[in-house]
């Protein structure tokens, strides 16, 4: 949802009054700022899937519960940051016609109708 011309205007103060009190943190947060590259954290999540997947095989011939319990651990943060990924290239403004588009209205529609099912009134 965009922000309305008052509320952007308040952000761009707070930044402006930021720069001038701390520049050097100002500096450092914009640079970390492009460290959220969907793509890399894509390759990264998928490798953690694999990596844990294969942890997992390794669990199962070995039958140490750590090892189990690390390559499941993997395989959650190898999902959480391909789902991340996801959310953060489909743009906010719902322009796209993609199939991210479509599975996220199908969801939202679907939470609609369960909040009006059992609606208390």
């Amino acid at each position: 949802m965009p922000l309305s011309d008052h509320e952007q205007r308040i952000l761009d103060e707070i930044e402006k009054s930021l720069y001038q009190e701390d520049p050097a943190f100002a500096r450092g947060a914009k640079e970390r700022e492009g460290s959220h590259d969907p793509k890399k954290r894509a390759r990264m999540g998928a490798a953690c899937l694999v990596a844990g997947f294969l942890g997992l095989l390794v669990f199962f011939y070995s039958r140490l519960v750590i090892v189990g319990v690390v390559a499941f651990a993997a395989m959650v943060l190898g999902v959480v940051l391909i789902a991340g990924a996801v959310r953060i290239s489909t743009p906010a403004d719902g322009l796209t016609k993609g199939p991210a588009d479509r599975l996220g209205r199908f969801f939202s529609d679907w939470e609609d109708r369960v909040r009006q099912r059992y609606k208390k009134d």
